[in-house]
């Protein structure tokens, strides 16, 4: 799907944090990885997990952060699967971030699903799980 923390409106942040690391046995991502403004962004459970935190936070009030399950990161881009809980019912979520000026950032997926793989710049793995392929 295209969305990223989810399809409510109404998403907030009273934060449980797992520390989850990759699933799948996988071990945890690459200590550093490049990001646009000639910066590095640490690829570490604790900063993915704020990033997504920040993202809740600021724009979906209403509803409980979960858990962080997986994220993958790869250049300057990273993608976290994460799960939020709103009416009861918990809900997985997949968001897109970018490593800017030393930190993650969250991205919309629809922003970034618009462009090809090669226009986006978005590594091939990560654009694929994200966005589909195209």
């Amino acid at each position: 799907m295209r969305r990223r923390a989810g399809v409510m409106a109404t998403c907030a942040v009273a934060f449980c944090l797992t520390l989850a690391g990759c699933s799948n046995g996988a071990p945890e991502p690459a200590p550093t990885t490049s990001a646009p403004d000639g910066g590095t962004a640490e690829c570490t459970v604790d900063l993915i997990t704020a990033a997504v935190r920040a993202d809740f936070e600021a724009n979906y009030p209403g509803s409980t952060f979960v858990s962080l399950d997986a994220f993958a990161c790869e250049d300057s881009w990273a993608k976290a699967d994460a799960q939020f809980e709103a009416s009861g019912s918990t809900f997985p979520t997949v968001v897109l971030l970018q490593a800017q000026n030393g930190a993650w950032v969250a991205v919309t997926i629809e922003s970034a699903c618009q462009a090809s793989q090669q226009d986006s710049g978005i590594p091939a793995t990560i654009y694929d799980e994200v966005c589909g392929t195209n």
